[in-house]
C-alpha cells in the first residue's frame, strides 16, 4: 500500500487558532469514560506506528493523580501536520486511509475526535512531538485548555528527543476523581479494549501505570465467534456480522458490548453493562458496517441497526446460559469428588429443587472465594446450604464476611439470582415484586405535590416509563424504536400536536436555560412485528401540569388519522394504538372516553387504529389488578420505605434530587449501626426472600 509522505515543515513558529467547532461540543468530551479516554490516546500512538506506548500516572505525596503522561515512539507530528490536525474537527489525515504509514497496521481512528477525549482526564493538555523531515528531526508543541476549549496553540520548537515520537501530558485538576484509573482492574479494562489489536500485532507493546498489557494474561481459553440470527437486511454482508465472546479470568468493571470493525478493532461502546455473577466477559460486535463511525453515529446505533443489536444480544444471552451451565456443572462435579456437595443424587422436587438450584448458582458464583483447605472449604459450603434452608437472610453475611466475596461480586450474584430461571419461581416473583414496587413508587411521586413539581419529564419520567412499557401490554416490554417510523411521526408532529411535543430520541437536545433537562410533552413509539402482522404503539406523555381537555383530544385524534393516511402506511394492514397519558383530564371529555360498549378510555376506534386517553391513576390501577393474584401469593405489602428504596436502587438517576439525597443520608446513618446487628436479624431480601 502506498503511504502518504509527511508534509514539509513550514509556517510561523507560533500559531494560535480557534477550533472549527463550538466549545459546548468540545466540553462534551469531559463526560467520556476515563478508560475510554486513555484508550483513545493509546490508539493515536498505535495509529502513528508506535511499537512502544507507555501510560504513566504521576501521583502526589498523598497518592492523588496529578498528571497523566502518554509517551510513544511513533512517527510523530510536524508543525504543519499539527496545525492541520488540531485546527479541524471531524477530519484527520486518517480519513482516506485504512492502514498506518507504510501499510503496516490497520488504522483505528478516522474522525478526528480522539485527542479531545483527553479532556475527560484533565483540563490542561500538551503534546510534545518530534518527526523526521528530510534528514533531520523537527519539533512541535500543541497546547489546549478546558477554560478556553476552542483556542489551541501550535508552536515550532527544538525537538526534545533525537528520534520521532510524541508525549502527551494531561494536568489533572486538584480534587478531580479518577477512580476508574485507580481501580485494580483498570489495566485489565484497558487490555480488553485493545485485545484484538495487541493479539494481531505482538510487536506493539503498551504499558499502563507500569504494567505491560498482555491479553494472554487475562483471557480464558480462545475467543469464540457466536453466529447471529440476522434479519434479511444483513444477508449480503461479507463477512457477516459476528459477536466474538471473550472470557476473562478476573472481574471487569467495564462490561459494555464493544462495537468493532470486522478485525475486532474497538470503535466504541454500546448499551448497558452486562451483569453476570458467574462469567466475566466482553462481547465484541464485529462488522465492516461500523468502519469509520463517529461518536454521533455510535449514539444512533439503536435506531440504525436495531435488528443487528437485538441479534447480538440474543446470541450473547444464549451463550451465557450454555457457558454458565458448563461452569456450574464442573463446580458441582468437583464438590462431589471432594465429598462435600451437601445434597444427595436423588431427584429433588418442589422447594428442595429450588433450594438446590439456588445453591448451585451461589456456589458457582462464589467458587473463586472458597477456601482451599478441605475443612474450611466444607464449612463454607455447609454454611451456604444452611442459610438457604433455614434463613436466607444470613446468605449476604456469609458471602461478605466468611467468604470475603467483594461487593462487586455480591452485586453480580444478586442480579443473577434475580434473573436466573429457577423453575420460573424466583424470576417470576422478582418481576412481580419489582413491578409492584414501581407502581407504588410512581404513585408516590405523582401524589406528592413537591415530588410532582420537581419531577422532570425528559430525563426522569420518560426513562422510567420507557423501562416499564409492560403497563401498556406485556408484549411491548421488549420492543425497540423503529428507525423508519421517526420521519413519518416528525412530519406530522408540529401540524397536529404543536411545538412542545418532542420525539423521544431527540430529548438530549432539550434543555432549560439553567442547563437542566426541559419540560416538554414526549412522544414514545415502538413497533412489534411477526410473520403475519405489524403493531405500532405511540404514547404521548403529557406534563403533570397539563390538564387534558377537548383541545388535546382533538390533537391526538388528528395526529393519529394523519399518520394512518400517510402514503407510507396507508393500506399496509398495520394496527396502531395511540395513548394520550396525563396526570388529570377535564370532565368535558368524559363522554368521549366513557362510551357505551367501549372500554374506558377508548376515544376513537377504527379497523386500523385506536386512540386512548388514560390518566396515570387508571394505568397504575390496571397494572395492580393484573398483579393482584401474585401479590396475594407473595404476601407483598407496598410500604412507603419499600417503594422509596426501590426508587433509589433501580431509578436513582431518574428521581428528584432531594429524594435521592435523603436515601444517601439514610444509608450513611444506617451503616454506623451495622456492627450492632447480629447475623440473621435483618429481614430476608431479594431472591432469597422470595423463596421463604
Amino acid at each position: 500500500m502506498v503511504s502518504a509522505e509527511l508534509p514539509p515543515q513550514s509556517g510561523p513558529p507560533l500559531t494560535e487558532f480557534e477550533l472549527s467547532v463550538g466549545e459546548r461540543k468540545i466540553l462534551q468530551f469531559k463526560r467520556k469514560p476515563q478508560i475510554t479516554a486513555v484508550a483513545e490516546l493509546v490508539w493515536n500512538a498505535l495509529d502513528a506506528n508506535a511499537t512502544e506506548v507507555h501510560v504513566e500516572l504521576r501521583r502526589s505525596v498523598m497518592e492523588a493523580i496529578t498528571d497523566i503522561v502518554v509517551t510513544d515512539n511513533g512517527h510523530g507530528m510536524t508543525p504543519e501536520r499539527a496545525r492541520t490536525a488540531f485546527q479541524s474537527y471531524g477530519t484527520t489525515w486518517k480519513t482516506s486511509r485504512t492502514h498506518t504509514k507504510g501499510g503496516e497496521r490497520i488504522l483505528h481512528g478516522r474522525n478526528g475526535e480522539g485527542r479531545l477525549f483527553a479532556f475527560a482526564l484533565g483540563d490542561r493538555l500538551t503534546w510534545e512531538s518530534a518527526a523526521m523531515v528530510d534528514d533531520g528531526v523537527v519539533g512541535v508543541r500543541v497546547r489546549g485548555n478546558a477554560d478556553h476549549a476552542t483556542i489551541w496553540q501550535v508552536e515550532e520548537t527544538e525537538p526534545t528527543r533525537g528520534k520521532p515520537g510524541t508525549t502527551v501530558r494531561i494536568s489533572v485538576p486538584q480534587g478531580k476523581p479518577l477512580s476508574r484509573l485507580e481501580r485494580d482492574d483498570a489495566a485489565a479494562n484497558l487490555t480488553a479494549k485493545l485485545a484484538f489489536y495487541l493479539r494481531a500485532y505482538p510487536n506493539a507493546h503498551v504499558t499502563f501505570d507500569g504494567k505491560r498489557l498482555d491479553p494472554s494474561d487475562i483471557i480464558v481459553g480462545e475467543p469464540i465467534d457466536l453466529e447471529l440470527e440476522l434479519p434479511e437486511d444483513y444477508a449480503g454482508e461479507d463477512p457477516p456480522p459476528v459477536v466474538t465472546f471473550v472470557e476473562w479470568n478476573k472481574r471487569m468493571s467495564d462490561r459494555k458490548m464493544l462495537i468493532c470493525n470486522a478485525d475486532g478493532i474497538a470503535l466504541g461502546e454500546h448499551g448497558s453493562d452486562w451483569s453476570d455473577g458467574i462469567i466475566s466477559f466482553t462481547p465484541y460486535l464485529r462488522s465492516n458496517l461500523f468502519n469509520g463511525l463517529s461518536g454521533d453515529d455510535l449514539h444512533g446505533l439503536t435506531m440504525s441497526h436495531s435488528g443487528l443489536l437485538d441479534a447480538a444480544v440474543k446470541a450473547v444471552q444464549h451463550h451465557l446460559a450454555i457457558r454458565g451451565a458448563q461452569i456450574s456443572a464442573e463446580v458441582v462435579r468437583k464438590l462431589k469428588t471432594e465429598g462435600i456437595y451437601p445434597y444427595d443424587d436423588r431427584p429433588a422436587t418442589g422447594a428442595l429443587a429450588i433450594e438446590r438450584q439456588t445453591f448451585d448458582v451461589v456456589i458457582t458464583a462464589a467458587r473463586h472465594a472458597l477456601p482451599n483447605k478441605k475443612a474450611a472449604r466444607s464449612l463454607s459450603v455447609n454454611l451456604i446450604r444452611t442459610a438457604l434452608e433455614s434463613n436466607p437472610g444470613d446468605l449476604h453475611t456469609i458471602l461478605e464476611k466468611v467468604l470475603a466475596l467483594s461487593e462487586d461480586d455480591r452485586r453480580h450474584l444478586k442480579n443473577l439470582l434475580d434473573s436466573t430461571d429457577l423453575t420460573h419461581v424466583i424470576g417470576a416473583a422478582t418481576t412481580v415484586t419489582n413491578r409492584l414496587n414501581f407502581i407504588q413508587a410512581l404513585r408516590k411521586m405523582l401524589a406528592d405535590e413537591r415530588l410532582r413539581k420537581d419531577l422532570r419529564e425528559v430525563d426522569q419520567l420518560h426513562p422510567m416509563v420507557a423501562k416499564n412499557l409492560w403497563m401498556f401490554g406485556e408484549d411491548w416490554n421488549m420492543t425497540r424504536s423503529e428507525l423508519g417510523l421517526t420521519n413519518v411521526l416528525q412530519a406530522h408532529l408540529e401540524d397536529h400536536l404543536g411545538e412542545d411535543v418532542v420525539l423521544e430520541h431527540e430529548l438530549e437536545a432539550v434543555t432549560q436555560p439553567d442547563g437542566r433537562k426541559g419540560r416538554v410533552d414526549i412522544l414514545l413509539f415502538r413497533s412489534r412485528k411477526d410473520d403475519n402482522s405489524t403493531e405500532r404503539l405511540v404514547i404521548e406523555l403529557k406534563r403533570p401540569t397539563v390538564k387534558v381537555g377537548p383541545k388535546e383530544l382533538d390533537q391526538i385524534k388528528g395526529y393519529a388519522r394523519a399518520i394512518i393516511d400517510d402514503p407510507q402506511y396507508s393500506g399496509v394492514g398495520s394496527k396502531w394504538r395511540f395513548y394520550l397519558v396525563t396526570y388529570d383530564y377535564s370532565d368535558k371529555i368524559l363522554r368521549d372516553i366513557r362510551q357505551k360498549d367501549r372500554p374506558a378510555g377508548l376515544a376513537d376506534v377504527q379497523d386500523d387504529y385506536e386512540v386512548w386517553v388514560k390518566s396515570w391513576g387508571e394505568i397504575l390501577d390496571a397494572g395492580e389488578k393484573k398483579l393482584r393474584f401474585f401479590q396475594e401469593q407473595l404476601n407483598y405489602e407496598a410500604t412507603d420505605d419499600r417503594v422509596t428504596q426501590h426508587l433509589r436502587e433501580s431509578y436513582s438517576h431518574f428521581i428528584p434530587e432531594f429524594l435521592a439525597a435523603e436515601g444517601q443520608s439514610a444509608t450513611a446513618a444506617s451503616s454506623c449501626d451495622t456492627d450492632s446487628h447480629t447475623p440473621g436479624s435483618s429481614q430476608p431480601r431479594d431472591a432469597a426472600e422470595l423463596q421463604s
